[in-house]
């Protein structure tokens, strides 16, 4: 049987181009799809600018803070700093990490130069010693000229008085006067610090002024124990203001008591 009517006629292709112009993607191109507003948090700028910071050499600061003496240690982190803050008219000791008066933070303690952040800026900056070969060192001792006259007079049997004028020269020369003595930690069986002893000591330096043996091995100063360099830095610095002064040192397996009167 054959049919009667034609095939339905197939549709008719269009030739317009449907394709969408680039124009109509500007508002997607445009957008930031990790934040809408398009503004980098802070916590990525900060870090930014923290990487940036650390690859970039440290530059001399201006930042109110004098370099008085370094120890290095074979563990950078037990490294030592002693800083002196010019607002605060005082010296205290840093390791690596610590913050210095909400001006900077110590990132690097090297033989006579400390590295630090600086808390304003974000940069890396550094101080020097003021003076070469001004730096701490408990190794071999550093020849000194014979004084002609004692800044220490003696009393009585372990009783001493010096000037408050000759207290604040050898506190403002930290590290000239620990170089007139080699000293070292002495330990227990446990790793902790005991004290620390005179290994030798220069003849005239004002360790022999102040009535130091060689062998003599400091345990406290007014009470305080010193089982730590930070800590025997620290109580140095604490002289400056100091009135009356009593250093507990072992001699030949005893311990006795000296007492220095600052007038």
């Amino acid at each position: 049987m054959l049919p009667n009517q034609p095939p339905p006629a197939h549709p008719v292709r269009s030739d317009m181009d449907s394709s969408t112009a680039r124009g109509s993607y500007n508002t997607v191109i445009s957008r930031n799809i990790f934040s809408s507003d398009g503004i980098i948090p802070e916590q990525l700028m900060a870090a930014q600018d923290k990487n940036r910071s650390e690859s970039e050499a440290p530059v001399q600061s201006s930042l109110p803070l004098t370099l008085k003496g370094t120890i290095v240690h074979s563990n950078p982190q037990k490294s030592i700093a002693n800083i002196e803050v010019k607002s605060k008219n005082q010296v205290l000791a840093y390791h690596v990490g610590n913050d210095i008066e909400n001006l900077a933070t110590l990132s690097a303690v090297e033989r006579g130069k400390v590295i630090f952040r600086n808390l304003n800026n974000n940069r890396l900056e550094f101080i020097e010693l003021k003076t070469d070969g001004a730096k701490i060192s408990f190794g071999a001792a550093k020849p000194l000229e014979r004084p002609s006259k004692s800044d220490v007079a003696q009393v009585a049997p372990n009783k001493f008085e010096i000037k408050r004028s000759d207290v604040l020269k050898y506190t403002s020369d930290m590290a000239a006067v620990l170089q007139q003595a080699a000293m070292a930690p002495r330990r227990n069986s446990s790793g902790e610090i005991e004290c620390f002893k005179f290994l030798s000591i220069q003849p005239g330096s004002i360790y022999t002024q102040l009535g130091f043996q060689n062998g003599d091995c400091i345990k406290a100063v007014n009470g305080e124990k010193i089982d730590s360099p930070a800590k025997a830095m620290e109580l140095y610095n604490a002289l400056k203001n100091s009135s009356s002064i009593k250093m507990q040192v072992e001699r030949d397996g005893r311990d006795q008591e000296s007492e220095y009167n600052i007038r």
